[in-house]
């Protein structure tokens, strides 16, 4: 039984990267065809937040959290005796990052590297560090998985990687979903708060909808270091009963079931899962049109709206169409799964088997 270790900073965390990760490590341990665990820089929550299968050891390599640079250095070793002990025949980088670990630690050894891209490609580009790897990983890794298509090509153009790299979409979790028959006045977003999610834009669409419509309320979903910001404009808009921000919660379903409306105002993504939370709860979709990611999964005028990066007032003006026009959101909503079969959980598990036989042959 091939041996594949999933690489993580941490898998414990609450991300959409840690959500997916293990949610294609459960699927892939199920099949009983390979022997999974995952391993991460260090863990600083002694339960995961996402539930991993029993049967899924992990490990890490340190007590405490290493960011990108020279301490790095000295976890090379520790991870090539890590997968010299454990007989590791493939190491997953949940991020390219750690690329700049796996690939150093392989050398010598019959361990192949992929390279698990969750950003975009634009976005890592525009980092120094990240660049860096991204080519590093462009040249070495022996596979490159990237969320979209429209990433894969970029990192084709960018980086000359012409083989062996292809778009995987996360999957929907694949669960009963339960509509509420009693729809609210709500509209979501679930996101991190901080900046490349578009907090501060938010900041300001957000009050000018809720000033207009006050029979609605604005769930803002997550934690972060941008709720100071959201915080401020609640209490100076005097929105404390209309903009509200609980944090984490562990039931979003709860809202997305009773909701009318999801927003998405972020910079940067890679492929948002909210979105594709909130199709499967038939909620029509307002977002950005921002490089990667939304445009893949919200039919324009069909399930959704894209709008100009970054343009506040287009935004407040098709929310408003929205609240103001229920056939209109009845209809959006009618038609939010009309592309959503290639986002399933078996067609992407059919991709995953397919990269991963020819990895382990």
């Amino acid at each position: 039984m091939k041996k594949i270790c999933f690489f993580s900073g941490d898998i414990t965390r609450s991300g959409g990267t840690e959500r997916v990760s293990v949610l294609i490590a459960n699927e892939l341990v199920k099949q009983k065809e390979y022997d999974i665990c995952f391993l991460s820089l260090c863990e600083q929550r002694s339960i995961p937040f996402f539930s991993i299968d029993e049967r899924i050891q992990r490990y890490t390599l340190g007590e405490k959290w290493i960011n990108p640079g020279a301490g790095y250095i000295k976890l090379i070793p520790k991870l090539r005796r890590f997968l010299r002990e454990y007989n590791i025949d493939l190491i997953i980088d949940i991020d390219i990052v750690l690329d700049v670990l796996s690939i150093p630690a392989v050398m010598g050894k019959k361990t192949r590297v992929l390279s698990w891209e969750h950003f975009n490609c634009d976005y890592e580009m525009s980092i120094t560090y990240r660049r860096w790897i991204a080519r590093l990983s462009a040249r070495f890794s022996d596979y490159i998985i990237t969320l979209t298509n429209g990433d894969c090509i970029r990192y084709g153009q960018l980086t000359g990687r012409k083989k062996r790299i292809e778009a995987i979409h996360n999957p929907m979790n694949d669960k009963k979903i339960v509509l509420s028959e009693q729809k609210e006045n709500w509209i979501i977003t679930a996101v991190r708060l901080v900046h490349d999610k578009g907090i501060d834009y938010l900041a300001t669409i957000a009050p000018a909808i809720l000033e207009k419509y006050p029979d609605w309320k604005w769930f803002v979903l997550g934690e972060g270091e941008d709720r100071e910001l959201l915080e401020k404009t609640i209490q100076e808009k005097g929105l404390q009963d209309k903009l509200i921000a609980p944090g984490l919660v562990d039931c979003v379903e709860d809202y997305l079931s009773k909701a009318g409306l999801f927003v998405l105002t972020s910079r940067v993504e890679g492929l948002p899962m909210c979105l594709l939370e909130a199709k499967t709860y038939q909620l029509p979709c307002v977002s950005f049109d921002i490089p990667t990611g939304p445009n893949e999964i919200i039919e324009e005028g069909i399930s959704g709206y894209l709008i100009e990066p970054f343009d506040c007032e287009a935004m407040i003006d098709r929310i408003s169409g929205l609240i103001e026009n229920e056939e209109l959101r009845n209809r959006f909503a009618e038609n939010a799964d009309n592309n959503i079969h290639k986002f399933q959980l078996d067609s992407i598990m059919e991709k995953w088997n397919r990269v991963l036989s020819s990895l382990c042959e």
